[in-house]
């Protein structure tokens, strides 16, 4: 081989997602995607076909929101709830009867439930908000289509650099299909 050959024409750094910590090296006759661990070489010849693709990712979009939804719920249930059950904690602790004594320890139970909702609606909050924005910030895929298999590469958010990327590679592919 000659030096020419040998040299990268591009590279793709993965920082993000699933493949994070290894490369794409776009090469004259071939594409090499290089890991800590893996290296695979794909021939241009090869390939079918180069997709770039954004997605944003409705399922966790969608469970984002229901969890704030359901934070907001367990808000707002949380202060009648709890005066709901110290009123008949009162109630019981006057009377002061066997079944009464019983029922007084659940509805001090269930007061400390509802004094405990407010913290655990913040938690559902704060992994509802995260969930929603992982979703809604979605990924950019890179597939390349093989005879028979296909090679998907993703990386977290809207990546200008990874279409920049395929597009050198389709580039690449049209002038060796001449």
């Amino acid at each position: 081989m000659n030096d020419e050959s040998q040299l990268a024409l591009t590279r793709f750094d993965f920082t993000s997602g699933s493949d994070r910590g290894s490369q794409l090296m776009l090469y004259p006759r071939c594409l090499v995607h290089r890991s800590a661990s893996q290296l695979e070489t794909v021939p241009l010849a090869r390939v079918a076909a180069i997709k770039v693709s954004f997605k944003r990712d409705a399922r966790r979009l969608g469970w984002g929101i229901a969890a704030l939804i359901v934070a907001l719920l367990l808000l707002a249930i949380s202060a009648p709830l709890g005066s709901l059950a110290h009123g008949a904690a009162q109630e019981m602790a006057a009377s002061g009867q066997g079944v009464a004594r019983a029922l007084y320890g659940m509805f001090r139970f269930v007061e400390l439930i509802a004094a405990l909702l407010p913290a655990i609606a913040l938690a559902g909050a704060i992994g509802g908000a995260m969930l929603a924005v992982l979703g809604w910030r979605g990924s950019t895929t890179l597939t390349l289509t093989l005879s028979g298999a296909e090679r998907s590469y993703s990386v977290r958010g809207r990546d200008a650099r990874l279409l920049d990327f395929a597009e050198m590679a389709a580039e690449r592919l049209m002038s060796a299909a001449r």
